[in-house]
C-alpha cells in the first residue's frame, strides 16, 4: 500500500511524504504507483522550478521507496493552488483505489 502523509501548517499544505508501493499490479504495471509517483515528481518540479522555492527539502529512498518533501510554512500559503490541488488529486486515486492507497493528514 501506498502511504501518503500530508502535513499542514495551519490551513496551508507545508509537507508530504509517500511510502510503499500499492501492490495493485507487479511493478512496472502498477498504474496506481505511477499514479502518486506522478503526482509527487509534479510537485516537486513545480515548487522547485516553477515556484522556485527556497529552503525546499526533500529525502528520497528508492529501495523503500519513500520521497517526503517540505517547505517553508512562510511561503505555504503562496503555493496553496498547486500544493492543494496536488493533495486533492492524490485522494481522488484514494477513494478511487481503496486498499492500494492511505491518507492520512497532520497539523503541525
Amino acid at each position: 500500500m501506498v502511504r501518503v502523509t500530508l502535513y499542514w501548517g495551519g490551513s496551508a499544505l507545508v509537507g508530504l511524504e509517500s511510502l510503499g508501493h500499492s501492490g495493485s499490479a507487479p511493478r512496472g504495471q502498477d498504474v496506481v504507483c505511477a499514479a502518486v509517483s506522478a503526482l509527487v515528481h509534479g510537485l516537486l518540479l513545480g515548487l522547485s522550478e516553477v515556484a522556485e522555492v527556497r529552503d525546499l527539502r526533500c529525502e528520497a529512498d528508492p529501495d523503500v521507496p519513500l520521497i517526503w518533501v517540505s517547505w517553508p510554512e512562510e511561503v505555504a500559503d503562496s503555493l496553496d493552488l498547486l500544493t492543494r490541488t496536488v493533495a486533492l488529486s492524490l485522494k481522488e486515486i484514494e477513494s478511487g483505489y481503496p486498499g492500494y492507497v492511505s491518507i492520512t493528514e497532520v497539523q503541525r
